[in-house]
């Protein structure tokens, strides 16, 4: 019991992130016509998000103190906004693979709920008592704000045309969260830049949070293409809005595309040239879920273009997703086993304390 009372206390609000990932490659997997890894990942993300969201509300319940310091954390703050792109993830997954727009719809609004409370929460806390220097604080993990915000505009893109009269609103919506999701992107990359180009950054600190640099900008352009595809399913002026929406998102896809070999350079440097050894964290799917991503977005990218031989990058691209992500559950499974395996620990006797004293 001490071991699922301390998982709980110390759970990781990155946990969502393999929810996100798991999802993600589930969807690109469904697009290329592996429909038997796309639903066998869609079960398992069914059971991942159950268990992760019951352990997150039982944080809530037993030991909120532990949950508001990481909130007020600004280094981890930001980071539960996987909490809001783990949801809609989910719920996209239950409109194409399972193609349930029903469900899908509950997801988005729940995703929408959540959205809402974390934006307010963690911004406020980060504007009002946030007082430590930008290179101690800062890095590509906050980035994931960027990401909550595009998953709730993906998943109204695609649930627009399902809504009947009010498919209007809810494009308009979408469009709305895109372009506070690309703009929250350009100022928090400009810092990021900022700090990496200006500050010194340690080992320890590189590789996963930066791949958020990549995958921010995947979800952004999945969004802008899935919008384009929509535009002529829904009524509204929203044609006069699709050159701006596929300019735009060609911007993003080639940023997206420029950040790859900069992050494998990144990598190679920590781990084979300083040989730093792998440690499992949860930080770690913020590297799988930028590949699944880019994936998906390709695709989705190459039809609203209408350019099919950009899709053929996402044929390879998979088999990168695929690999990360088997290495990274590995690695979490036993990250698992050591620790439901670990003795527990020995309290020290009063006497020795006192003696010490």
């Amino acid at each position: 019991m001490s071991v699922i009372r301390n998982t709980i206390k110390t759970f990781h609000p990155a946990y969502f992130a393999m929810v996100m990932s798991t999802g993600i490659i589930s969807i690109a997997s469904n697009m290329l016509g592996f429909t038997g890894i796309a639903y066998g990942l869609f079960y398992l993300n069914i059971a991942a998000y159950a268990i992760i969201l019951t352990l997150q509300l039982l944080r809530v319940k037993m030991f909120w103190s532990n949950l508001y310091s990481d909130l007020s954390n600004p280094k981890l703050s930001l980071v539960f906004f996987t909490t809001v792109a783990g949801t809609n993830v989910l719920g996209a997954q239950f409109a194409t693979i399972a193609n349930q727009p029903c469900v899908a719809k509950l997801f988005w609004f729940f995703g929408i709920f959540l959205w809402t409370a974390v934006s307010l929460s963690t911004f406020s806390i980060l504007f009002l008592k946030c007082e430590q220097r930008i290179e101690l604080v800062l890095h590509g993990g906050w980035l994931t704000a960027t990401v909550g915000t595009q998953s709730v505009a993906v998943l109204g893109a695609i649930l627009a045309p399902k809504f009947g009269c009010c498919s209007s609103l809810v494009m308009f919506s979408s469009f709305v969260w895109w372009m506070i999701g690309s703009f929250l992107y350009m100022i928090l990359i400009t810092l990021i830049m900022y700090r990496l180009v200006f500050f010194k950054v340690s080992l320890d600190a590189l590789v996963p949070p930066y791949w958020i640099n990549m995958g921010a900008l995947a979800i952004t352009t999945l969004a802008g293409s899935i919008l384009c595809l929509n535009i002529p399913l829904v009524e509204g002026p929203y044609a006069d809005l699709l050159g701006f929406t596929k300019g735009f998102t060609l911007f993003f896809w080639s940023f997206g595309t420029w950040w790859i070999p900069f992050l494998v350079i990144i990598g190679i440097w920590k781990y084979v040239l300083h040989k730093t050894p792998f440690k499992y964290s949860p930080l770690y799917w913020a590297m799988v879920f930028p590949l699944g991503m880019y994936t998906a977005c390709t695709i989705k990218f190459s039809q609203a273009i209408k350019l099919p031989f950009v899709a053929h990058i996402s044929t390879y691209f998979i088999y990168f997703a695929y690999l990360a992500w088997v290495l990274i559950f590995g690695h979490m499974i036993r990250s698992m086993i050591k620790v439901a395996c670990a003795p527990p620990a020995t309290p020290v006797p009063p006497q020795a304390t006192t003696g010490a004293k």
